[in-house]
């Protein structure tokens, strides 16, 4: 009997765990955009933060996006700190590098940085007329938003990608056009 007692306890352990786990997981923040001033234009993006991370979390992904192939932790290994989901693909791209930087004027600076490149999942890869920066294996976003919640925002497809690996951070070089247009904060889900 005390088997069969314990046997049941696990299954029902076993249970709350799975459901637990399959639960939802929160969003930190949502934003939106939609791609301009390039191949393909009009494409909308939902870009979903999981969780903002600490100083010591970026700098251990701009290590391993500094250093590449050699990184002792690849940035596919790297935690996942969200999802950016363009319209009409089946498939996302994990976020392995998410922070907001407010302003003094209560704008903000969201720099994001994606495991793969995007469109790299298109059968047309993502282009624009401005001259490409780099090859990196991964997509550099960075939105700028008013006190509102609007603004605009850039992709590495055309920006240089400035890599501070004393302070943990990762930039496009200013002066990169403008790719995202109708940048919105959504409404927090949790």
């Amino acid at each position: 009997m005390t088997l069969l007692a314990t046997c049941a306890m696990a299954a029902v352990a076993a249970f709350m765990t799975s459901k637990a786990l399959a639960g939802p997981r929160l969003v930190a923040d949502t934003f939106m955009a939609t791609t301009a001033n390039m191949t393909p234009a009009g494409v909308n993006l939902r870009m979903q933060i999981i969780e903002w991370q600490d100083a010591d979390a970026r700098a251990q992904a701009v290590a391993a996006f500094a250093a590449g192939a050699d990184a002792p932790t690849p940035v596919a290994k790297l935690p996942t700190v969200g999802y950016v989901w363009p319209s009409g693909s089946p498939v996302g791209y994990s976020i392995k590098y998410a922070n907001r930087a407010v302003g003094p004027d209560g704008g903000e600076r969201i720099t994001l940085v994606t495991d793969k490149r995007l469109g790299s999942y298109d059968f047309k890869g993502w282009s624009a007329a401005s001259p490409a920066h780099g090859d990196a294996p991964y997509s550099v976003i960075e939105l700028d938003l008013s006190d509102s919640g609007a603004g605009t925002g850039t992709l590495s497809l055309v920006g240089e990608v400035v890599l501070d690996e004393k302070a943990g951070t990762v930039a496009l070089k200013a002066g990169a056009p403008t790719l995202l247009s109708n940048v919105k904060r959504e409404s927090s889900t949790h």
